[in-house]
């Protein structure tokens, strides 16, 4: 039985949405040569971790900060018939992606490390009981001070006379 796909926070239950967000992911992950921010885009394709972590990331600050200008200025010299078809383009992406099965987005896992040769442990010797003379509990003996100290002065005023004075 294989585990269910995890849905992105950042998707806010949308299926498609989560899809959307995980092909983005993995273009940036197979894009950077970065390991720490491959394995932390990795842990969040495998439902471990969260989209919304990576605005935390320097390394995803790095890539953003490379590509989005570009985009972002490609975007305002957009004609508006051009932004409406990529609108519409991107909408059908999404109802193709609500009608995926299931485990369409979830990435390969990688292969498991080789083996490693069995380690040989020292044998561990026998635990001897101890004897219940040699050692006494002290934690049910309750210690008083002889006297009341400043604390205790404070609350028996407090329990006597009241809490409003």
């Amino acid at each position: 039985m294989s585990a269910p796909e995890p849905i992105h926070d950042l998707a806010r239950g949308d299926v498609a949405v989560s899809r959307q967000l995980s092909k983005a992911l993995q273009v940036i992950m197979a894009g950077t040569a970065d390991k720490q921010l491959r394995n932390q885009i990795r842990a969040i394709l495998d439902g471990r971790g969260s989209a919304r972590e990576l605005m935390h990331s320097d390394a995803f600050n790095i890539v953003l900060d490379r590509t989005m200008p570009a985009a972002m200025e490609q975007f305002a010299d957009m004609p508006e018939n051009e932004r409406q078809r990529l609108a519409a383009q991107g909408q059908a992406q999404l109802d193709q992606l609500r009608n995926l099965p299931p485990e369409w987005s979830t990435p390969p896992r990688p292969a498991e490390p080789p083996p490693q040769p069995p380690v040989e442990q020292q044998p561990v010797p026998p635990v001897v009981a101890a004897s219940p003379a040699r050692r006494k509990s002290y934690k049910d003996q309750v210690v008083t001070p002889d006297e009341p100290d400043e604390d205790d002065l404070y609350f028996s005023d407090r329990r006597k006379n009241g809490w409003l004075r």
